[in-house]
C-alpha cells in the first residue's frame, strides 16, 4: 500500500516456485495470505500440526484478510474533491472575515491593535487543523505524519525470530533525522 517494492526480503521465507508466482501477482499481500494458507493445510495434512492448531490459526488469517481489505479500501477509495475544495474554500473565508468580526470587540476593550496578532493567531491555528486533515486523508505514504508501519514491523519480525530461537535478525530501524518510517 505503500509502494514499497522490496519482495526479495520474502525470498528465503518462500519456495522458488511461490517466489517467481508471487512475483507475477497483481495484489502480492493477498497471494502472501493464500500461500499461508495453504501451507496451513500441508502442515495439518502432514500431521505437523496439531489438530487444534488449524482452529487457532485459520481465524487468524482471516483477520488478516479483513483487516487488509480494510487498508486497501482506505487506500483506494477516492476522496471527492469537493471536500477539500469547500473545507480550503470555508477556511479562506473564516481567515478573512475573523478580523472584521473581532474589530468591534477588541474597540470596545480599547486594545484595537491586539485583533491582528489575535487573528492571525486564530487563523494560524485553523488553517494548520486543516493542513493536518490534509495530510491524514492518505495514511499510506510513508511520509514522517504517517503511522511508521515499517520500524512497527521491523520490531514484531525481529521478535518473533528471536522467539523462534533465530540468531540472524534483520537490522533494528532506528529514526531518521528523529523520526521513524
Amino acid at each position: 500500500m505503500r509502494r514499497q517494492q522490496d519482495w526479495e526480503a520474502l525470498h528465503p521465507l518462500l519456495s522458488e516456485a511461490e517466489y517467481k508466482a508471487l512475483l507475477q501477482k497483481a495484489n502480492l499481500p493477498n497471494y502472501l495470505l493464500y500461500t499461508q494458507g495453504i501451507r496451513i493445510k500441508d502442515g495439518m495434512r502432514q500431521e505437523i500440526l496439531g489438530a487444534f492448531d488449524n482452529i487457532s490459526l485459520e481465524p487468524t488469517l482471516a483477520g488478516f484478510n479483513n483487516f487488509q481489505g480494510a487498508c486497501e479500501r482506505i487506500k483506494n477509495t477516492p476522496l471527492l474533491r469537493q471536500y477539500h475544495y469547500f473545507t480550503q474554500l470555508f477556511l479562506l473565508v473564516f481567515m478573512v472575515v475573523l478580523p472584521f468580526g473581532l474589530i468591534g470587540d477588541f474597540a470596545r476593550m480599547e486594545v484595537p491593535f491586539l485583533m491582528v496578532p489575535v487573528s492571525i493567531l486564530v487563523t494560524f491555528v485553523f488553517g494548520v487543523m486543516g493542513k493536518v486533515g490534509e495530510v491524514n486523508e492518505d495514511p499510506f505514504e510513508n511520509r514522517i505524519t504517517d503511522v511508521p508501519m515499517t520500524a512497527l514491523c521491523n520490531t514484531i519480525e525481529r521478535d518473533l525470530k528471536e522467539m523462534l530461537g533465530e540468531e540472524d535478525l534483520p537490522e533494528k530501524i532506528e529514526a531518521v533525522k528523529g523520526f521513524l518510517f
